[in-house]
């Protein structure tokens, strides 16, 4: 297998990335943290869907990706001649994986478990098996020569798939000692042979007695049969004689309820019949009354009319006190709107000046601020001038501190006459120069100082008025407000007036009597009693048909209950029933029941006995029966632990010929590279079954640790690599052309790192691709071909 390219989107840390890796040495160069690992984390993920450590979807999707944007991996990878590309997507909230495999350009195969299963049967090897056999780190390369002998088996046991077996045979030894416990445990509950004979003697007995309980269960049944029979023909005659009295019973109520029904419809039919009497009096009533309905009728219509017409009454005197008000309202609001007018007359003017005193204000800050600077540099010269002074002063004092034949501080001559010259001249350039300097700046400091204090007072002047100009301004802009809305409420009253003079021109037209208003109100008073009397005696009188046709009811019902219950009493006399006869069979029933009640019991008890010495019969065999499956369970545990036994020295002698087979090859192909890297000054590197490493040197066998630290690394890195193809080798993998490895410098000098990387040129013969990750930059141009993150 030799990689050729590959392409990332929202992977991790990368958005969008390619890689072409070519052949060779490559090197994978980049500070910690820039996604050198990733790469290969990438690769593994291309080809088995998952991480070297198990799961993905928490950390797979770039930081900055949204759930829309889909996560891909591209692969393309040549094997055993032909070209492949293995493509894996991930897409949405939940990350739905789907992968496809291409080969030769043409899609073979698509489904996440699909083309991982497909990747493991072409390159024979699982994921496991794959980052064993052609990733390496520089913690495996380390460890390989410094961990414990224990410590080394079991690292190099991992990387050779070998505790797989280790596992087994633990098990295997684990499945022993549980299945002696378990037949130990057994042979402590099973029966001994004397108590399966007791046991057997237990049941013939129980037999025995249930055998003559069964005897004496017959005789009581029959005995209890003739009883139920006596019972029974009792019970037909009781029934008959019980059917007798209840009927007599329930005609003697019937006839009772049919004498209820006659006398409550006697008295109803007597009601009714003076109802019909009353009704027919109000009917002549009804008829005196005439003509009330139509005269009440006809004053509730002109009633209507006056309520009406004292509504629009009532609107017409509203509206024209209404329109007196708004007639004020219209007059003052005029008023107020040609004052307000007035007050905001000065607006533009106020607004003119107040821009003019701002940029008045503008000049006279730009004016103080030039004034300022030049105060400040003034204050600057005078300082400097002042700095001289100090500096010359303290010359003189340091010469006048000095005698006349002393040496010049500066020259290292003698100052003899020059003495006095030298401090004359010193104090005439104080004075004369420096001190003129500054009187002339203190005057052009007091100058400027008075300027700009008079600017300042000015502008406070002015910023004065300004404020007074803005107060108005703000006050004729809330004028404003208030004329626009006196404005609005002028239209407002204009409108209202108007539309109340169109309402008060249609109401003219309606006119109102109250005197006749109040007489139609009395006499509508007076006649509503009479009207609702009227109507009273009009809803009494729509029941006199419904009367008339219930009394008939009555009378047909009448006629058909007496005849019902003549016939009733009839049948009653011809019933013959003897209520003594009745009661003595009541009693021999009685007695009877009794009877058969104790014979049951009996009968229940010997079936109890039976039930109970069946129960006895059932648990003794139970428990024989258990014992033999029990037997049966040890025989098979017994035979499985054999079988143990046999897998178990079978695996031995296989891990003892697959160690004698694997140690030896990983020492031939280890040293026939550290032969070659060490240009044949070591010839030999053993390794045992113990997976102990020995160097031999000048033909005697030494112990790896003896050796320098750069001959170790070497040593690691051929074992590593020795491992790798032996790993190859058991896979039946011999197309993988490649081997990776992840910071195999770690801490060393740049002469052990460069050994090493001239090792790993001696060796690149041997494979297409050897990829190095590293975050040692000044390593890169070691490389034939260099991909810098």
């Amino acid at each position: 297998m030799i990689l050729s390219k590959l392409h990332l989107e929202n992977f991790k840390k990368y958005t969008s990335y390619d890689i072409e890796f070519g052949e060779g040495l490559i090197g994978i160069i980049g500070k910690n943290g820039s996604g050198k690992s990733t790469i290969f984390e990438a690769i593994l993920f291309g080809l088995y869907g998952e991480f070297k450590n198990r799961g993905y979807k928490e950390v797979v999707r770039n930081a900055n990706a949204s759930t829309k944007d889909p996560v891909v991996v591209e692969l393309n990878f040549e094997f055993e001649g032909r070209e492949y590309k293995v493509v894996r997507e991930f897409r949405g909230k939940v990350l739905s994986a789907n992968a496809k495999l291409y080969k030769n350009g043409e899609l073979t195969t698509t489904g996440a478990k699909e083309v991982t299963n497909a990747i493991v049967n072409l390159t024979k090897m699982s994921k496991d098996a794959f980052i064993h056999t052609l990733f390496a780190s520089q913690k495996e390369l380390t460890s390989l020569s410094t961990l414990k002998n224990e410590d080394r088996k079991k690292m190099i046991r991992k990387l050779l798939g070998l505790q797989k077996i280790d596992f087994i045979e633990k098990e295997l030894v684990e499945k022993s000692r549980e299945l002696k416990r378990e037949i130990t445990a057994f042979a402590e509950v099973l029966l001994s042979d004397d108590e399966v004979e007791v046991k057997q003697k237990q049941i013939e007995k129980s037999l025995s007695l249930k055998e003559s309980q069964k005897k004496e269960l017959t005789v009581k049944t029959k005995e209890l049969n003739k009883l139920r029979i006596q019972e029974l023909d009792a019970k037909t005659e009781l029934d008959i004689s019980t059917k007798t009295k209840e009927s007599k019973q329930q005609l003697f109520s019937k006839i009772e309820l049919l004498k209820n029904s006659i006398i409550n419809r006697t008295k109803n039919q007597a009601k009714l019949s003076n109802e019909l009497k009353e009704l027919d009096t109000k009917a002549r009533e009804l008829k005196s009354l005439g003509t009330l309905k139509t005269d009440y009728t006809q004053l509730q219509n002109s009633l209507k009319t006056q309520e009406k017409l004292k509504e629009y009454h009532l609107k017409k005197e509203g509206l024209s006190k209404e329109q007196v008000q708004l007639k004020e309202q219209y007059t003052k609001a005029k008023s107020d709107i040609y004052a307000l007018e007035k007050e905001c007359d000065m607006y533009e003017q106020y607004l003119f000046d107040a821009k003019n005193l701002e940029e008045d204000l503008s000049i006279r800050q730009d004016n103080i601020e030039v004034k300022h600077t030049i105060e400040q540099e003034l204050l600057l010269e005078m300082a400097a001038q002042q700095r001289i002074i100090d500096e010359t002063n303290s010359k003189i004092d340091k010469i006048k501190n000095l005698s006349r034949e002393s040496e010049c501080p500066t020259c290292t001559r003698p100052l003899l006459e020059e003495y006095d010259n030298v401090i004359n001249s010193l104090n005439e350039i104080v004075q004369g120069t420096h001190q003129k300097k500054i009187d002339s700046y203190k005057i052009q400091l007091k100058n400027v100082q008075e300027q700009k204090a008079e600017l300042i007072e000015q502008k406070k002047l002015k910023e004065k008025k300004h404020l007074e100009l803005t107060k108005k301004i703000t006050v004729i802009k809330s004028k404003q407000n208030d004329l626009s809305r006196a404005k609005e409420h002028f239209i407002l009253i204009e409108q209202k007036g108007l539309k109340n003079k169109e309402e008060l021109q249609v109401l003219e037209e309606f006119s109102y009597d109250k005197k006749l208003h109040i007489q139609l109100q009395t006499n509508y008073e007076e006649l509503t009693p009479k009207y609702k009397y009227l109507l009273s005696l009009e809803t009494e009188l729509k029941r006199v048909n419904n009367l008339k046709i219930e009394l008939e009811g009555i009378v047909k019902t009448l006629t058909e209950l007496t005849s019902t219950c003549q016939a009733n009493e009839k049948e009653y006399k011809l019933i013959n029933y003897n209520e003594v006869k009745h009661q003595t069979k009541i009693q021999e029933y009685d007695k009877l029941q009794k009877d058969k009640e104790l014979k049951t019991t009996r009968e229940n008890d010997i079936k109890v006995q039976i039930a109970k010495i069946d129960g006895e019969i059932k648990t003794v065999e139970a428990i024989l029966n258990n014992n033999q499956n029990q037997l049966k369970k040890v025989k098979i545990k017994k035979d499985d632990l054999i079988d143990y036994e046999k897998i178990k020295v079978s695996l031995a002698e296989f891990k003892t010929k697959l160690n004698a087979k694997i140690a030896p090859r990983i020492s031939t192909i280890a040293s026939e590279m550290y032969s070659q890297i060490t240009k044949g000054k070591y010839q030999h590197i053993e390794v045992n079954n113990e997976f102990d490493f020995f160097i031999y040197d000048e033909g005697k066998k030494y112990p790896i640790e003896r050796f320098s630290g750069g001959e170790i690394d070497l040593a690691n890195l051929v074992l590593r690599i020795a491992i790798s193809k032996t790993l190859t080798e058991l896979n039946g993998a011999s197309s993988i052309g490649f081997l990776a490895f992840d910071e195999v410098f770690g801490s060393q000098d740049e002469t052990r790192r460069i050994e090493i990387l001239e090792a790993f040129h001696t060796i690149k013969e041997q494979y297409r691709q050897i990829f190095i990750i590293s975050h040692e930059m000044e390593i890169k141009e070691m490389f034939e071909r260099v991909i810098e993150l």
